[in-house]
């Protein structure tokens, strides 16, 4: 069979799947629903949080996430919270939420030093509150789940004995939306993107290795679980019988990072989880 003739096959397998994938889909519509269930912070949440020294580690769902803060504190009679991107401690005396890119997307061991180093600098001996956000792309099928977690756990613990004054904030990785059918087409031929039920089903292995360990503490912002949830209704899949979870359409700018309503549930399950320390 030529490339073209090949082609052709697939791309009416696949309009045939993805039709059938809209009737239904693990039990449920595959359509997006109306509404999105999303927490609004109260004054006392807003006012604690932007009381706070913070530093944020992260890639481009962090920018989604402080996009949402800053859409979150617009609206007039809120608290004001002032933004710094920044590698070391801010020349203030107030609260502010400093943040930084940390490492490049796909070497999250990398992200890890890049983190340690800024904690270790003028940032650790000025901040309350710190946080290390991993990329979807960090984690995907091809990721030692174990060994990864390992070194985050291990780091999370050097990092809090050597700053006991500062707030280190557990977070789980980020998904993705279910693929569509041009996805599923470049998956086939190889051309893989990083967004498929395997690489979900990795991130859900590595998310509840940091629920496990981590979600008891008070000091635990599972983005995952936010991005996942869809009027209270979690956006579950299987794989090989084993559940997993994907970012909601509703959620979603692309297949990987948050639109507007998507950034500011993000955003105020930060605001709670750091108002509360």
């Amino acid at each position: 069979m030529t490339r073209k003739l090949l082609l052709v096959a697939l791309a009416v397998t696949l309009v045939v799947v993805a039709a059938a994938s809209a009737r239904v889909l693990h039990g449920r519509s595959a359509t997006v629903p109306a509404a999105v269930e999303k927490k609004t912070p109260t004054a006392t949440e807003l006012a604690s949080f932007s009381d706070r020294k913070i530093f944020f580690g992260h890639q481009s769902v962090g920018m989604n996430i402080i996009d949402g803060l800053q859409a979150t504190y617009s609206p007039s009679g809120r608290p004001t919270l002032t933004v710094v991107e920044s590698r070391t401690a801010p020349a203030r005396t107030g609260g502010y939420l400093a943040h930084a890119p940390m490492g490049v997307n796909g070497d999250p061991i990398g992200k890890f030093a890049d983190f340690t180093t800024v904690m270790n600098g003028s940032m650790g001996k000025a901040v309350d509150v710190a946080m290390l956000k991993l990329c979807y792309v960090d984690v995907t099928a091809q990721t030692d789940v174990d060994a990864l977690f390992k070194k985050y756990s291990a780091m999370m613990a050097q990092l809090e004995a050597a700053h006991p004054d500062v707030t280190f904030i557990y977070t789980t990785v980020p998904l993705t939306t279910d693929r569509g059918w041009k996805q599923k087409m470049k998956s086939w031929l190889g051309r893989d993107d990083q967004m498929g039920p395997a690489d979900n089903a990795a991130r859900e292995r590595f998310n509840q290795l940091v629920r496990k360990q981590y979600s008891q503490t008070g000091r635990f912002f599972d983005i995952a679980a936010v991005e996942s949830t869809m009027d209270s209704a979690p956006a579950e899949r299987k794989r090989d019988g084993v559940p997993y979870y994907v970012l909601n359409n509703g959620l979603a700018a692309d297949p990987g990072h948050l639109n507007g309503v998507g950034s500011r549930a993000a955003a105020a399950e930060f605001v709670s989880v750091v108002a509360a320390q």
